[in-house]
């Protein structure tokens, strides 16, 4: 389940993308975020998956208070939430099915996955 909590995120620069937005998602369940181009739904996501720090707020990862974890706890949280962005570090050539999965490459042996990958 995703717990979004009072989060709000102020820019260095005195620019206000998030007020105080407050959500849940049930297991199972899919939410769509949509808006107007500047609303803050890619400020939203970074702040879930914390590429960049709410000002205020609380988010909730089933058992997981992503708001405060960080180091090791943080990426092993990152690893059970994917994000895909939109235009970028995408190979054209590869099917989507093969850019997620390379985006998996550094959570495994650096052998066994060269020799799955490499032509025979």
């Amino acid at each position: 389940m995703l717990r979004v909590q009072n989060l709000t995120k102020i820019y260095d620069d005195g620019t206000q993308a998030l007020d105080n937005v407050s959500f849940e998602v049930p297991k199972g369940q899919f939410l769509a975020v949509v808006g107007l181009s500047g609303s803050g739904k890619s400020t939203l996501l970074r702040c879930i998956n914390r590429l960049i720090h709410p000002t205020a707020g609380d988010i909730w990862w089933n058992d997981t208070h992503l708001s405060h974890v960080t180091g090791e706890e943080l990426r092993r949280a990152r690893r059970k939430i994917g994000m895909i962005f939109q235009h970028f570090n995408l190979v054209d050539r590869s099917s989507v099915l093969t850019n997620v999965l390379s985006g998996r490459l550094g959570y495994v042996n650096p052998l066994p996955a060269y020799l799955i990958s490499s032509p025979r």
